[in-house]
């Protein structure tokens, strides 16, 4: 890479993607294996842009976790180069699409001069066969990238959406990237479908069974009558290693040194069906109660806020008072950002069902030990799980309520903070951020906030990122702002 400032990148690259830029260029097949912060999407859109510039690609593809494609075009917007925003032309496959939005889809998909990036979530390569369609013929069209981001979404060789990216489009494009912080979140055996998508030369297998019997340890085991192969170990992981090596980039956050202070990022999330029954119908009765009431305090619109972010989150109460639970996609999701990182991080819920519900989630799936817990429910042990949470190593999850331990709680051990849902309190965003800070400490803080589009959710947590008190910003009419 003889020019490095010929990305003409809108942002300067730091040090550590400077290196992983001349170790991919002109690589066919790289793995941007950069831990949460680092940069992977600047990176990828950097080597994108000086591949368009060189005339090697003309498109990009990108696919992403439903919760996370559409911020692909903002960071386009962000770190793109003058000249090629100028020029390109980005389309987001939206499942369900209104007509407009569909005719403008088409209108991307027959573009042939202007360079495009089509942003895709991977559920709809899944099942839906307009999706597929769609990704082929962009990838047919033109020498393209084809990037997927979070890539653990494939580590599975026998889904179906898997099996449809390797086998069908992995060969169309001219270049493959995939972009993982965490690529083997259970065992070694995850790299295998990543890799495959890549270049099945890299690991030298092309059938995953002959790879697990290269790698892992196995033994038979009788469920039922039948007889399973179970994984018992591992081995010769260093020659595993090796293969990889000179086809990646590895970089964790504490080898960043360069990195902005605090980042923040949002990640959609979609509503079930229930949800947007119970949210159009609370909505509904909201408004209309609140428009027809003579004076409205700022209290009780904040109230009926608040009845329908409970929604949002998965739960909600009758005029009886009677509890009810709403299935959710918040707590999925919460998941899939954690399958990418293998730090500590701190989960904020504003209700506490919700830590109740988040902790038993992350138990379930990442063992009993691992989760502390903070909330007004357990004042006689809070105590002994923070201090489980800041000195076992396996304890990597700190679940609280902002009201119990937003405030002189030093909690630095962690790096990572995702807001499960937000108070409408100023204080409680403001106190709860500062708890991974600390004085001497090099790693800056990361900050996630799960959000529904279009909802009082967006709106929130807008106001709290903007320091604006929530009570005074829904005075009077303003409240129709947030509701309507």
């Amino acid at each position: 890479m003889s020019k490095p400032e010929v990305y003409t990148s809108a942002l300067k690259p730091f040090a550590h993607q400077l290196k992983a830029l001349e170790k991919m260029d002109g690589k066919e097949s790289f793995a941007l294996l950069m831990q949460m912060r680092c940069g992977k999407t600047k990176t990828l859109l950097d080597d994108y842009g000086r591949m368009e510039l060189d005339g090697r690609v003309k498109n990009l593809c990108v696919i992403a976790p439903g919760g996370v494609y559409k911020t692909w075009k903002k960071a386009a917007e962000e770190h793109l180069s003058a000249d090629l925003k100028s020029r390109v032309k980005i389309g987001m496959w939206e499942s369900g699409a209104n007509a407009t939005k569909t005719r403008e889809f088409k209108a991307f998909m027959d573009e042939r001069e202007a360079p495009r990036i089509l942003l895709i979530n991977v559920e709809a390569l899944s099942s839906v066969k307009a999706a597929r369609e769609a990704v082929e013929a962009f990838l047919k069209a033109d020498k393209a990238v084809l990037a997927i981001d979070e890539s653990t979404i494939i580590k599975n060789p026998s889904s179906q959406r898997t099996k449809f990216i390797n086998s069908k489009l992995a060969g169309l494009a001219t270049y493959r990237r995939i972009l993982s912080g965490l690529p083997t979140p259970k065992n070694p055996l995850d790299i295998y479908g990543q890799m495959e998508f890549l270049d099945w030369k890299i690991l030298g297998h092309r059938s995953y069974y002959s790879f697990r019997a290269r790698y892992a340890v196995m033994w038979q085991q009788q469920f039922g009558g039948r007889s399973v192969p179970i994984v018992k170990g591992f081995r010769d992981l260093d020659n595993l290693a090796e293969k990889i090596d000179p086809h990646s980039f590895r970089v964790l956050l504490s080898d960043c040194y360069d990195l902005p202070p605090k980042t923040y990022e949002l990640r959609e999330v979609t509503l079930t069906a229930e949800q947007k029954r119970a949210y159009s119908d609370m909505k509904k009765f909201a408004t209309t109660q609140l428009a027809t009431g003579e004076h409205v305090t700022a209290t009780v619109v904040v109230a009926q806020i608040i009845r329908l972010h409970q929604i949002l989150c998965g739960h909600t109460q009758d005029e009886e008072g009677v509890f009810h639970e709403i299935p959710e996609n918040r707590t999925s999701e919460l998941l899939e950002i954690l399958d990418d990182y293998d730090g500590k991080a701190i989960i904020w819920c504003s209700y506490d069902f919700d830590v109740q519900k988040v902790a038993k989630a992350l138990q379930k799936t990442y063992g009993e030990g691992s989760t502390a817990r903070f909330w007004g429910g357990n004042r006689s042990t809070r105590e002994a799980e923070e201090a489980r949470f800041l000195n076992d190593p396996e304890c990597r999850f700190m679940v609280a309520t902002a009201a119990a331990g937003g405030r002189g709680r030093t909690w630095t051990v962690a790096s990572l903070t995702i807001y499960f849902s937000n108070t409408q309190d100023l204080e409680h965003r403001s106190q709860s951020e500062e708890r991974t800070q600390g004085v001497g400490k090099t790693q800056a803080g990361a900050y996630i906030d799960l959000v529904v589009p279009g909802t009082v959710d967006e709106k929130i947590i807008f106001a709290l990122r903007n320091k604006i008190d929530l009570a005074a910003a829904v005075t009077k009419d303003g409240y129709k702002e947030w509701l309507i």
